[in-house]
């Protein structure tokens, strides 16, 4: 009669090194699962909105403050969220009172020359997407979205 054959050490190692891969990977997308879409934005909210896909006029898209304004005054230190909650994309993007038109008509497409440090959102896509800055510099800020030139706004930090 033979005697039994022995099992590797090496299978077995294997067997657990896998075990523990799988776990590792399991419990990193169980806490992906958990962490995702749960963090509310925090700080002042303004909203990029829009009636729908179209925007082609300041009566279909525009920014609001927590007023309903797209000019605003805050406080040095404030974080502001901008939230898309429309259909369309938008950013809000510094630019320079000089390229705001008589009326604001336009927008403001001119980078900012007010030696205030700039701030871009970057394209947000629209559905309650969005992007904290912080106006931590006092001053004027003069914003419009890239996408809607004539979409454009003002917030004061004395």
């Amino acid at each position: 009669m033979q005697a039994p054959v022995a099992k590797p050490k090496n299978r077995n190692l294997i067997l657990i090194g896998i075990v523990i891969i799988v776990l590792i990977v399991v419990g990193a997308g169980v806490y992906a699962y958990v962490n995702t879409g749960n963090n509310t934005p925090q700080g002042t909210k303004f909203t990029m909105w829009d009636v729908g896909a179209v925007c082609s006029s300041a009566s279909q898209c525009g920014f609001k403050d927590p007023s309903g304004n797209a000019n605003s005054t805050i406080t040095t230190g404030t974080v502001v969220y901008w939230a898309n909650t429309g259909k369309a994309s938008h950013s809000a993007t510094s630019c320079d009172s000089a390229g705001v038109a008589s009326g604001g008509t336009i927008g403001c497409p001119v980078p900012n020359a007010g030696n205030l440090p700039g701030f871009d959102t970057g394209v947000v896509a629209g559905g309650s997407n969005t992007k904290s800055i912080t106006f931590n510099a006092a001053g004027t800020y003069y914003y419009f979205c890239t996408v809607h030139a004539f979409m454009h706004g003002k917030i004061v930090v004395p």
